[in-house]
């Protein structure tokens, strides 16, 4: 794998209102510490009432398009990984082509994932570039499911967060993405899921006028999801290691999906991960689904966490269940 752009190449954006303990611990008449000590968090974004998923995206671009000094008319691919699509159909990346100025010759595609779906998009975008089929992809990667979560559960607003980030993958950074590898058990997919929110479970107007959540209610069975990261994620890096044919104390750095700090110190420990080589960044940002692996690639560069010559292993896992996992190289 020889050095690439990739994390030079991450733009975020991040909603400016943000949820604090105290704000949470007034509303349900709960301590701060008590909150802090069940999810390890402090703060978490949220989106306006009127801001999409979309929109963060776009904002991401720009801030890219500006940080970078990147030409949009080179961009010939885009890849918009959510699961707040702004509907059913068309496609929300076609809208993006349009509202970001992306030439018409620009192929777009959506992916519905969340926790895992960087990998997934990373996966696609760099076989995209090495088959010729696209030489710069924008790969957007934006939540927002705080509008689907209720105001009456502090176990979810207490961790979910909305945030966007945008990665230009093109022939100067793919061949430092290394082999991945993937999982699915979709007998799970229930245990996390928004419901009355499609064909299958949609919507009526008596659960609506209970709920008030017009795009669908996020459920969570917090202790089944855990368990399954707990069985799934040592076994994903000693297959990520395997398959890139590199040793564990070969890795500078392990940046996972941060779905709670609690799972993740576990983890940490039971794979013997060192303090130094694990970077978290949930306190402050919260679990933020698809966007929450390049947010904390972004965060480790912007603090210094990671350098050039470092080797990067980065694991995904959650809704679906899915997962997924690389290598890289900067």
């Amino acid at each position: 794998m020889s050095s690439f752009s990739l994390i030079n190449n991450i733009s975020v954006f991040l909603p400016e209102t943000i949820l604090t303990n105290c704000d949470l611990a007034l509303e349900f008449n709960v301590f701060e510490e008590q909150i802090f000590k069940s999810v390890g968090i402090k703060t978490r974004y949220i989106s306006g009432v009127d801001e999409l998923a979309s929109d963060l995206g776009i904002k991401a671009v720009e801030n890219l398009l500006n940080e970078k000094k990147i030409n949009k008319e080179d961009v010939d691919f885009l890849i918009f990984c959510s699961t707040c699509f702004d509907y059913s159909a068309p496609a929300t990346s076609c809208i993006l082509q349009d509202k970001l100025g992306l030439k018409k010759s620009t192929a777009c595609m959506d992916l519905p994932y969340g926790c895992s779906g960087y990998i997934y998009g990373l996966a696609l975008a760099k076989s995209l570039v090495v088959s010729g089929v696209a030489k710069n992809i924008l790969f957007i990667t934006s939540d927002n499911l705080t509008k689907t979560i209720s105001k009456s559960s502090l176990e979810l607003r207490s961790i979910f967060s909305d945030a966007a980030a945008v990665t230009l993958i093109n022939n100067s950074n793919y061949n430092a993405i290394g082999e991945f590898v993937f999982g699915t058990d979709g007998s799970g997919a229930l245990d996390v899921f928004i419901s009355r929110s499609g064909y299958r479970n949609s919507i009526d107007i008596s659960y609506l006028n209970l709920e008030q959540l017009p795009n669908g209610k996020f459920e969570m069975d917090g202790m089944k999801v855990f368990n399954f990261g707990l069985k799934v994620v040592p076994s994903l890096i000693n297959d990520i290691l395997e398959k890139n044919k590199i040793n564990f104390n070969d890795i500078d750095m392990f940046i996972f999906h941060q779905p709670s700090r609690f799972l993740l110190d576990v983890l940490k420990k039971k794979m013997n991960i060192p303090d130094n080589k694990f970077f978290v960044n949930i306190e402050e940002r919260g679990n933020t689904s698809s966007t929450s692996i390049p947010l904390a690639l972004f965060d480790a560069k912007k603090q210094g966490k990671i350098h050039e010559g470092m080797t990067i292993l980065l694991a995904g896992f959650g809704v679906g269940y899915s997962w997924g996992g690389t290598i890289i190289k900067i």
